[in-house]
């Protein structure tokens, strides 16, 4: 009975010096150190410039990416020719 009670004694005593430490090692360590700066995001870009809207499917296309029919004032844009020849058969008929 009595090693159980040493045994017993010599764990807290570990344990109250594991506190100790612990707390000592956090006012000097890393819990005052200052925090580096978070580095602000850029804005997010878009890709392609402006956005142009297919007249078929109403999907919206960059410029840059569409299919054009037409020219100046009456240009219309596609976003594949899939839809380009449906709206030229719909509008033919």
């Amino acid at each position: 009975m009595v090693l159980i009670s040493w045994i017993i004694r010599i764990l807290v005593i570990l344990f109250l010096i594991r506190i100790v430490l612990r707390f000592l090692y956090g006012l000097g360590g890393r819990a005052n150190a200052p925090r580096p700066a978070s580095k602000p995001t850029p804005p997010a870009t878009r890709e392609g410039g402006q956005l142009v809207r297919d007249p078929n499917c109403g999907t919206y296309v960059p410029m840059s990416r569409a299919l054009r029919e037409g020219s100046g004032d009456n240009a219309v844009y596609f976003c594949s020719e899939a839809c380009r020849n449906a709206w030229a058969a719909r509008k033919a008929g």
